[in-house]
């Protein structure tokens, strides 16, 4: 299932947490890396450096967010608007975008 990532302040950051991108410093480097799982050793690490925010994994987007699936549906329903049923390709290529945005067939 797809999951919510988002922006979070380093007072909000807690171990166990699981980074949804590289954290940058300033100059482009990687502090640490996407899938990174926080620790208290790495927060401080972060505090020394300054870093205000950090993004992190969000819970999965599950049944009971119905609004955000209805929006995925109706986009995806926006994009393959010209979609022919004879277009065996275009077919596919939407199965596989809607498995995936909504973790449905």
């Amino acid at each position: 299932m797809p999951r919510r990532n988002h922006e979070i302040t380093l007072a909000q950051a807690g171990p166990g947490m699981i980074l949804s991108d590289d954290l940058l410093d300033e100059h482009g480097n990687i502090l640490l890396p996407a899938g990174a799982v926080l620790t208290e050793t790495s927060i401080a690490g972060l505090r020394r450096r300054e870093v205000d925010t950090v993004p992190v994994q969000g819970e999965e987007v599950g049944e009971d967010d119905a609004a955000a699936r209805e929006r995925h549906r109706a986009r995806l329903a926006h994009l393959f608007r010209n979609h022919r049923d004879d277009d065996l390709a275009t077919e596919i290529l939407r199965q596989f975008v809607v498995k995936f945005r909504l973790g449905s067939p």
